[in-house]
């Protein structure tokens, strides 16, 4: 279309820096009006550039909605309900133990971690999403070794193995089996199996403690 001179041609980008290479003799029959006319044409452009940022801005609901997006799965799609169960020897320190609460609660999901004498079950369910957040949390981010009670650093113990987190068991299901994410903690490992039981999931407390893992 310019060539055929329906468009006017788009004018060269003149800056204060590259005067005299695009004006070449022109730059200097006023130098003056032309400093002015270039300013002012920058002004135009970078003016120009902030308008279309604004245009581009999200509100602060699209914000949001994008963040959602971005986080968790689309809520207007069915979509299955994946379901993790990882076994850890020791979750009572406070720390790891409000880590995960936290993380499970702001990933909305729901399940829950038993915590009894020698054996920790965690389960969660979830969107494909928060579920790998959610193992990253428990499988790389969290070093287990570290969160110990002070009781079990005073009294170490050589011939206890270290403590770890390992996945026992992950997989689809067609409902969930809990409503919230909630902490448990039991005397006895028949009252942590009673609230499998209770929830009608006693086989995710059975993977747990069958579970062989040479180095666990």
């Amino acid at each position: 279309m310019i060539r055929q001179g329906l468009l006017e041609p788009p004018k060269p980008k003149v800056k204060m820096s590259n005067l005299m290479k695009v004006l070449g003799s022109e730059a200097t029959q006023d130098p003056t009006k032309l400093e002015k006319e270039i300013r002012s044409a920058a002004a135009k452009r970078e003016q120009a550039h902030i308008d279309r940022n604004i245009a581009r801005k999200l509100t602060p609901d699209e914000r949001r909605e994008k963040k959602e997006r971005k986080l968790f799965d689309d809520p207007n799609i069915a979509l299955e309900t994946i379901v993790s169960v990882y076994r850890i020897n020791d979750l009572s320190h406070p720390q790891s133990r409000f880590k995960v609460d936290v993380n499970d609660q702001e990933n909305r999901m729901t399940g829950c971690a038993v915590i009894s004498e020698g054996i920790s079950v965690v389960v969660v369910e979830g969107g494909k999403k928060s579920i790998k957040r959610n193992g990253k949390l428990m499988l790389r981010r969290i070093d287990w070794t570290a969160v110990v009670t002070k009781e079990d650093d005073e009294d170490e113990d050589e011939d206890k193995p270290l403590n770890k987190c390992v996945l026992v068991w992950q997989g689809t299901v067609a409902k969930s089996s809990f409503h919230r994410f909630f902490v448990h903690e039991c005397r006895t490992e028949a009252a942590a199996c009673k609230v499998f039981v209770d929830a009608g999931v006693p086989h995710y407390w059975d993977l747990a403690v069958n579970f062989k893992d040479d180095d666990l």
